[in-house]
């Protein structure tokens, strides 16, 4: 019996999802050059590549083991393999807190795979739910299994430096 590939689709469904389901969307719908962006953060935050933007995704997963989102809308962008999804998500954290968050992020799809995610988020509710300290040094160690940027991917034309 073959088991259907996730699809990115499948993370902002809105549905409550085991730790191992949430693996399975990552694993399938990473690209291999994927880059994860957090430009509104302190000290903004670039991850690339599978390996890297998978630590990312199973360090979110340890400190919300259920974590969901809902699409709230989702809005055409110039590039058509593009879209900006309006979504609200979150959930109970193993500190016994809640996560919960407003997300704006442009998705760019390469074969069908999260190829770029640029993330606006409100930072103040993550380091909340994550703690600041845990959520920075975690970030910090995430970097050092950061590919170098891929040639398939363009530099973000919009760079800030950290706040601090």
């Amino acid at each position: 019996m073959t088991t259907a590939k996730k699809q990115l689709a499948d993370a902002f469904g809105g549905k409550l999802t085991t730790l191992e389901e949430q693996r399975a969307i990552w694993r399938d719908a990473l690209h291999e050059d994927a880059i994860w962006e957090g430009p509104t953060f302190e000290i903004p935050v670039t991850v690339i590549g599978f390996e890297a933007v998978s630590r990312f995704m199973e360090f979110l997963l340890s400190v919300v083991p259920r974590f969901s989102t809902r699409a709230v809308a989702v809005y055409p962008a110039a590039d058509p393999e593009t879209t900006i999804v309006e979504s609200t998500g979150g959930g109970d954290t193993i500190d016994g807190g809640r996560y919960t968050q407003r997300y704006f992020t442009q998705i760019t799809i390469r074969n069908g795979q999260a190829f770029r995610m640029r993330e606006y988020v409100n930072p103040f509710q993550t380091y909340k739910a994550f703690g600041k300290e845990r959520w920075e040094k975690a970030m910090a160690e995430i970097a050092k299994h950061n590919r170098p940027w891929p040639a398939s991917q363009k530099p973000d034309p919009i760079t800030l430096p950290p706040l601090r």
